[in-house]
């Protein structure tokens, strides 16, 4: 029987590798001063197969603003401020400006899903992430077209 590959070429974005059961790109997301790896599910499982939309995701991920967390950081500290309004202002201090809220982020991977499987219409990423917070289910933060409309955690962002 033969083993399923652990490497595949994509003329456009070059070599991905199976890493913890997720195919990931040899090159990496930049969030800052951060270098991000960008994970993919192939449409319908078959090696090789990213749709259209997945490749503008993969694009839009790999040419994020330097600005990004300056940017983003609203939508995640609007999460930040749900976890603080329901455990108490005591243990989570409210923050000053919203780009501290990375100050309590730990990055994880981008991923890009299905969109075909998922019925996606448009190109679409995720950011995964550890947070103090939320230490239980982890931070997911939306891109849409390359710009983060949502924040919550790991599963619950509704794609």
């Amino acid at each position: 029987m033969m083993k399923p590959p652990r490497s595949y070429y994509d003329a456009e974005f070059g070599q991905m590798r199976i890493e913890e059961n997720r195919w990931t790109l040899a090159q990496c997301a930049v969030l800052g001063d951060r270098c991000v790896p960008i994970c993919v599910d192939f449409e319908q499982g078959q090696i090789g197969e990213l749709s259209s939309l997945q490749r503008e995701a993969i694009q839009q991920a790999l040419a994020l603003s330097p600005n990004v967390l300056r940017i983003t950081a609203p939508v995640v500290l609007q999460n930040y401020d749900v976890y603080r309004d329901m455990i108490g202002d005591e243990s989570m201090p409210p923050l000053v400006n919203p780009i501290q809220v990375w100050d309590q982020v730990t990055f994880s991977y981008i991923y890009v899903p299905p969109h075909v499987e998922y019925d996606l219409h448009i190109p679409t990423f995720e950011l995964i992430a550890e947070c103090d917070w939320e230490p239980e289910h982890g931070l997911e933060v939306r891109f849409r077209n390359g710009v983060a409309d949502d924040a919550d955690q790991i599963g619950e962002t509704g794609r």
